[in-house]
């Protein structure tokens, strides 16, 4: 069994994860982000491996942080959901400096 902790602090909201014809707009509590990456329950399963990229907005700030990352787990099942963690990829350094503001803002459990 593995503990996560999602966010329910609405620090950032809403999470879009895009990989080809999957696209996914993640309500904040369903979301755990740290600073190489994130997990997020979904009621779709993805695919190891699968490159995406990810949009995070702060309700606080205008401009979004961009991402790519590739999935490196996807456990759970159709009827109670997939928990799916991603790590990030080639982040720009402007762009990791937010995401680590973005981390640290987030309640902890």
């Amino acid at each position: 069994m593995k503990a996560t902790k999602l966010d329910t602090s609405g620090v950032f909201d809403p999470v879009k994860v895009r990989a080809h014809e999957l696209e996914l707009a993640l309500p904040a509590h369903t979301v755990h982000l740290t600073k190489n990456g994130v997990e997020f329950l979904s009621d779709q399963e993805v695919a190891m491996w699968t490159e995406l990229t990810i949009d995070l907005q702060s309700p606080n700030q205008d401009d979004r942080i961009h991402c790519n990352g590739i999935v490196v787990g996807c456990s759970g099942n159709k009827h109670n959901g997939y928990l799916v963690s991603i790590i990030f990829m080639g982040i720009a350094p402007e762009a990791q400096q937010r995401l680590t503001e973005l981390v640290q803002a987030q309640p902890r459990l």
